[in-house]
């Protein structure tokens, strides 16, 4: 009887035991699947935290990159900006005596405002406008950058009140050697003469951008958005404090939080600061996406569905931000206006084409054009004429060329090719087919019922230099015009 009795109490005991054991079990496995999910959460909530500050310092080394290569280009500008002058000066300028038209003639080439030729004993050979009381003025010591050039170094000076004009201007001063001795050409410019504005306009594509070029004691240079101030500290107090601190970071006490990155313009003493404010640069990686790990966190039940957004919002992050760095590549190889290579983009093919043409001892040939009477056509009818006759060429050049030709917009309103396996006699068969095909465009509505004039130069070469075609190409360019314009000599 008391085993009888005692039968249902050993049972209710093994109940209870293995109640309390698959409770555990379940407690243990929900614990451990807690602190997986725990652990899953945390890793993934690190992984993003990792991700933003990756992808934010993404964006500050494309940012800082943005600014170092639009330093870098505006060098390059000035410096083939400097290599016609001296081109010009020593064709033109290097007789025993030099004629005040033919001064005036490479001034206006050269499309500078204001120009001094010092002669080798730093006294004022030939001005422009002519002042012929400062003719045989020792004027060098009042400016830095004719020192430099009497010594033998091109110079680019910062902003500096003309010797002719009295005009703020910066000038660049090219010394080159004559019979005579060295001399110095230094032209004088404006930020629009040289291009700079619209450099500074293209340098980033952010919104609320600002974008300066100052010389060594904060002078502007060149702006974007432009203004009348002349130095840095006049239009922005703070980015000039926080630029004269560092050369990249956040500008200090500006009522909009932003960030400033500066880079050196090679061979100048200028700098090209850029700032952008904060809610533009990091707009990629900023709004509610901070909070995603959080929203995890709370929302359990839909934990895999929140994963998964998270991982396509990461990915899709990542992937806008490569898609951005692509279109910034793209962008910097690019002529916003013709939709051709531009200047950068072209030396790099032309170098790739001039070594190929050395390896396999094949010809390579260099046209470079410009459009006749062009500026005569942006003043009468305006910039946006101007615009529709250099996409015109570019058209153009699409429909002429063949698929392995380069071709890009050289500046302003010259336009270069590079003809693979191509001789002289082949270059200046393309080149007429060029001029045909300009001149047989409509373009009746502003004024150019003949289509549009090219004069072009042609060189070619085998082991030609990059750096020599292109100058063979220019000096035979300058001979077209010199010859009455829409003509194609080659070069001798």
């Amino acid at each position: 009887m008391a085993t009888d009795n005692g039968a249902p109490t050993m049972t209710t005991a093994k109940s209870m035991l293995t109640f309390g054991l698959g409770h555990v079990r379940r407690s243990r496995a929900t614990g451990l699947a807690c602190i997986t999910l725990v652990l899953l959460l945390g890793t993934l909530a690190a992984a993003i935290v990792v991700s933003r500050d990756q992808a934010k310092s993404q964006i500050q080394s494309s940012f800082a990159l943005r600014a170092t290569a639009s330093a870098r280009f505006a060098a390059n500008y000035l410096s083939e900006q400097a290599s016609r002058s001296r081109r010009a000066a020593n064709e033109f300028l290097s007789g025993a005596t030099v004629s005040a038209h033919d001064f005036k003639l490479v001034a206006a080439a050269l499309n500078s405002t204001a120009a001094v030729l010092l002669d080798r004993s730093g006294r004022v050979l030939e001005s422009f406008p002519r002042l012929p009381g400062l003719h045989g003025q020792p004027i060098a010591s009042g400016y830095p950058s004719l020192v430099k050039a009497e010594h033998g170094t091109v110079s680019t000076s910062g902003v500096i009140s003309s010797p002719v004009t009295d005009a703020a201007v910066t000038a660049i001063a090219v010394p080159y050697a004559t019979p005579k001795g060295r001399r110095v050409l230094s032209a004088d410019y404006s930020a629009s003469d040289l291009a700079l504005n619209a450099l500074v306009a293209h340098a980033i594509s952010y919104p609320e951008h600002n974008v300066y070029i100052v010389d060594s004691a904060g002078r502007l240079v060149a702006s974007s958005p432009e203004t009348n101030a002349v130095t840095l500290a006049q239009v922005d107090p703070e980015l000039a404090r926080s630029a004269g601190r560092a050369s990249r970071g956040a500008v200090e006490g500006s009522a909009t939080p932003s960030t400033f990155t500066a880079s050196l313009v090679p061979g100048t003493s200028w700098r090209l600061i850029i700032a952008v404010p904060d809610k533009r640069l990091y707009a990629s990686i900023s709004g509610p996406t901070r909070f995603v790990p959080w929203l995890v966190f709370a929302l359990v039940t839909v934990i895999g569905a929140l994963l998964v957004a998270l991982f396509a919002r990461s990915l899709a992050d990542r992937e806008r931000l490569t898609k951005l760095s692509a279109a910034m590549r793209r962008t910097a190889q690019t002529d916003s206006l013709t939709g051709l290579y531009n200047r950068r983009a072209l030396t790099e093919h032309l170098t790739r084409s001039a070594a190929r043409a050395r390896r396999h001892n094949e010809p390579l040939s260099v046209l470079m054009i410009d459009l006749d009477r062009f500026k005569q056509t942006n003043d009468s009818y305006g910039h946006e004429a101007g615009d529709q006759v250099l996409c015109t060429v570019a058209d153009c050049m699409r429909d002429v060329l063949r698929v392995d030709d380069v071709y890009g917009r050289w500046g302003g309103d010259e336009f270069l090719v590079a003809l693979p396996v191509t001789d002289a006699a082949g270059a200046e068969v393309t080149a007429g087919r060029l001029r045909e095909a300009a001149a047989a465009v409509d373009l009746e509505s502003i004024g150019l019922e003949q289509g549009v004039p090219l004069s072009i130069g042609v060189a070619s070469g085998t082991h030609t230099s990059p750096i020599e075609l292109i100058r063979e190409a220019d000096l035979a360019l300058y001979r077209a015009k010199a010859a009455g314009r829409s003509s194609v000599p080659a070069a001798r």
